[in-house]
C-alpha cells in the first residue's frame, strides 16, 4: 500500500436490520398474539358487538339475543333489525373474541410482562381479569337454570328445567295417586325427528312405549269441520300436533310434541296418544286391569334440600295486572337444619351451591303463590371475587407509583434527569496555547 493511499472503509451493517432479519417467524407470529394490537382489536370487537346485541333485544328479546351474540356455537354473527335486513357487516362471535382476547392477556400480559415487585399489582389485576374471562366461560358451559313454583304454606323439594323436556309414564294406585314415574329422558328426544323414532322398555313396567313424530315446537290442535290436517297429521281423540315456527322471543313458547305407542310384550298395540308439552293433563290407558298416564313435561330437577314458602306479598302496577314488587318469605331445610331468607327483586338466597331468585308473584287469592328462579352455577361468585382481587391490586400499584414519584425513583423521573443532563451539557473549557 502506498504512502497516500488511504484504506478502503468497513461497509457498514445496520444492527436493527441484521436483528430484524434474524428474527424467525415464530417470534414474529408470538408478538402479534402477545401485543397491544390484538388486545385493542378484540376490546373494540366486543364494545361493537355490545352494542349490536343491546339493540337487537327491541326486536328478538333477551334470550334469542344472548344465544346469537354470545353461544360457543356463534363463531360468527349478522347484526339485523326487525325486519331482519342486515345492518352490519358480520362479526366473529362474542364468545371467541373473549377466547382470542384471554390468549393475548395470558401471553402478553402476564407471560411476557416485565416482572418485579414493582409490577406486581398489574400483573395481579391482569390475573384477576383473566380469571373473570375465565368465569364467564364455564358459566356458559355449566350453569344449570329452573324454577320452582310454591304456593303459599307449601314445601318443595324439587325445581323444573326451563328447557329441557322428558316424557313421564307413570301408574297410579288404589287411591288414584301417581306413583314413581319412569322416565324417557331427553338426551333421546333430542335426536328425534318427524320422520324417525325410538322405542323404551322399562323395568318397572310390562310394556315399552315408542316415540314417533316428534316436534320441538307445536301447537295441539282440535279437528273440526273448519280445522283440518293440511299435511295429513294423525288424529287422535279429536285432536292433532302441527309444526309451528320457532319463537325467538320468548323461548319458554316453544312447547314439544309427540305421538306415542304403547305395545304388549309381543308387540300388539294397547294404546297410541298424542302427547303435548302445553297440555297441563297427562293422557291415561289402562292395561292388565291397572291405569296408567303419559305426559311429556319439563325436566324434573331434584333438590339437595326442601324449600318452604310461608308468605309471599307484593304490588302490580296502576291498572294491570303486571307485577311491581314482590317478595317471598322461606325457610330452606338442609340436613335438619333450617335457615330462614327474605328474597325480593335483586336480593337472592344462597344454599348448598345453588342461588334461588325471585322470578315470579301471583296474588292467586285464597292460595297465592310465588316463583323462584333457581340457578346452580360453579363460577358465581368468581367474577365478585375477580373484582375485589382487582381493585386491591391497582390501589397497590398506584400507591407504589406515587411513593416512587415522590422519592424521584420512578423511571419517568430517572428519564427525565438523564434528558436533562443530555440536553444541557456542561461547556468545554479552552485553553489558550
Amino acid at each position: 500500500m502506498s504512502e497516500n493511499q488511504q484504506p478502503e472503509p468497513a461497509s457498514a451493517v445496520d444492527p436493527a436490520r441484521k436483528d430484524k432479519k434474524s428474527v424467525n417467524w415464530g417470534t414474529r407470529i408470538w408478538k402479534i398474539i402477545s401485543g397491544y394490537e390484538v388486545a385493542v382489536v378484540c376490546l373494540s370487537l366486543l364494545f361493537v358487538l355490545t352494542f349490536f346485541g343491546t339493540i337487537e333485544q327491541k326486536w328478538f328479546g333477551l334470550w334469542a339475543t344472548v344465544h346469537k351474540y354470545f353461544d360457543p356455537s356463534s363463531f360468527f354473527v349478522v347484526p339485523r333489525n326487525g325486519m331482519e335486513k342486515i345492518i352490519f357487516l358480520p362479526l366473529p362471535g362474542t364468545y371467541w373474541v373473549i377466547v382470542v382476547l384471554c390468549i393475548n392477556m395470558f401471553c402478553g400480559g402476564i407471560i411476557r410482562m416485565r416482572k418485579g415487585w414493582k409490577k406486581a399489582g398489574v400483573l395481579v389485576s391482569h390475573f384477576a381479569i383473566l380469571f373473570m374471562l375465565i368465569a364467564g366461560a364455564v358459566s356458559s358451559v355449566y350453569k344449570k337454570e329452573g324454577h320452582m313454583l310454591l304456593y303459599q304454606g307449601r314445601k318443595s323439594d324439587f325445581a323444573q328445567t326451563n328447557f329441557v323436556f322428558d316424557i313421564e309414564i307413570f301408574k297410579y294406585n288404589e287411591k288414584g295417586e301417581r306413583e314413581a314415574p319412569a322416565i324417557i329422558d331427553d338426551k333421546y328426544l333430542e335426536q328425534l325427528s318427524p320422520k324417525n323414532a325410538v322405542t323404551a322398555t322399562f323395568e318397572k313396567f310390562p310394556f315399552t312405549a315408542k316415540v314417533d313424530s316428534y316436534l320441538p315446537e307445536s301447537a295441539l290442535s282440535l279437528a273440526g269441520p273448519d280445522n283440518q290436517p293440511k299435511k295429513g297429521e294423525e288424529i287422535l281423540d279429536g285432536f292433532f300436533l302441527t309444526k309451528v315456527k320457532k319463537d325467538v322471543k320468548t323461548e319458554e313458547k316453544n312447547l314439544p310434541g309427540c305421538y306415542l305407542t304403547v305395545e304388549d310384550p309381543d308387540g300388539e298395540k294397547i294404546q297410541r296418544l298424542v302427547l303435548w308439552a302445553g297440555n297441563p293433563y297427562p293422557v291415561t290407558f289402562t292395561y292388565d286391569g291397572a291405569r296408567y298416564g303419559a305426559t311429556i313435561t319439563r325436566k324434573v330437577w331434584p333438590m339437595p334440600f326442601q324449600v318452604e314458602l310461608h308468605k309471599t306479598v307484593g304490588e302490580y302496577h296502576p291498572g294491570t295486572q303486571i307485577p311491581r314488587w314482590f317478595q317471598s318469605d322461606i325457610t330452606m331445610i338442609n340436613d335438619g337444619q333450617r335457615s330462614d331468607h327474605e328474597i325480593y327483586m335483586n336480593f337472592p338466597a344462597r344454599q348448598a351451591g345453588f342461588t334461588l331468585y325471585q322470578a315470579g308473584w301471583e296474588d292467586g287469592g285464597d292460595e297465592p303463590f310465588s316463583v323462584l328462579a333457581i340457578v346452580k352455577n360453579p363460577s358465581d361468585k368468581w367474577p365478585e371475587w375477580a373484582l375485589y382481587v382487582s381493585a386491591i391490586a391497582l390501589g397497590f400499584h398506584f400507591i407504589v407509583m406515587l411513593a416512587l414519584y415522590a422519592s424521584g425513583n420512578s423511571p419517568r423521573s430517572r428519564k427525565s434527569a438523564a434528558a436533562g443532563k443530555v440536553s444541557n451539557p456542561t461547556p468545554p473549557t479552552l485553553e489558550k496555547s
